[in-house]
């Protein structure tokens, strides 16, 4: 289902973001509405643009700016997105269901007390590697950087013929231009620190969540 109306709004809205006219309290005001839309175009560019929104325009590397402006493309063609969620069984699960049987026995070894997080170490140190294998390698194309959302230059030629589609120019200043991975780094976000000591002291919690199944999300572009 396309919702034209609401496309169009947040097409607008992001050329508008694009020329240094709009800010973030100008998306959050529309995101609501956007995210249960039944366009699910509107909810993926919607979802993706709440990771550039709180910065400037200016500050949006090359790469940045011009899939912003396939996200636009997808926005104004007839293309449509779709969600599918395969589920998959990972030997990481075998792996947390045996370290969680020595939290289980730890537990009935010590009792609950403060000695309990000492033990518990080990088993967290143990559990944070886990968190990052088993996950299926997704496969990268050669063209992916300067294709996505789209999957082949087929396909975003389909969504061109389809709109009438003016790219804008990359504008951002000088010093904006070759900052992909520092400007990265210190975006960061250091919370991730707290959830490593998180599951260091606390590793039951995650690996409960490990021993269930887990799935992928594949998001499927049919251009029109």
């Amino acid at each position: 289902m396309i919702d034209r109306e609401k496309r169009n709004q947040l097409a607008a809205l992001i050329r508008r973001y694009l020329d240094g006219k709009a800010a973030a309290s100008d998306f959050e005001k529309c995101q609501l509405g956007n995210y249960i839309s039944a366009d699910q175009a509107i909810y993926h560019v919607s979802l993706e643009l709440s990771y550039y929104s709180e910065n400037a325009a200016s500050t949006l590397s090359k790469q940045d700016w011009d899939y912003i402006q396939r996200l636009l493309l997808l926005l104004e063609s007839n293309s449509t997105v779709s969600y599918q969620y395969p589920r998959y069984r990972s030997w990481t699960q075998s792996v947390a269901a045996v370290l969680l049987v020595v939290c289980l026995f730890i537990i009935l070894l010590t009792g609950f007390n403060w000695h309990l997080f000492l033990y518990f170490i080990p088993v967290g140190l143990a559990t944070i590697p886990l968190l990052f294998l088993g996950e299926p390698v997704p496969e990268v194309r050669p063209f992916d950087h300067i294709l996505t959302p789209f999957h082949s230059i087929a396909d975003l030629g389909i969504a061109y013929d389809s709109a009438n589609f003016v790219k804008q120019r990359y504008t951002a200043p000088s010093k904006y231009r070759n900052n992909s991975f520092f400007l990265r780094f210190l975006g960061a976000d250091v919370s991730i620190l707290f959830v490593f000591l998180f599951v260091i002291c606390m590793p039951p919690f995650a690996l409960i969540f490990l021993c269930f199944l887990d799935s992928d999300c594949e998001i499927k572009v049919q251009p029109a």
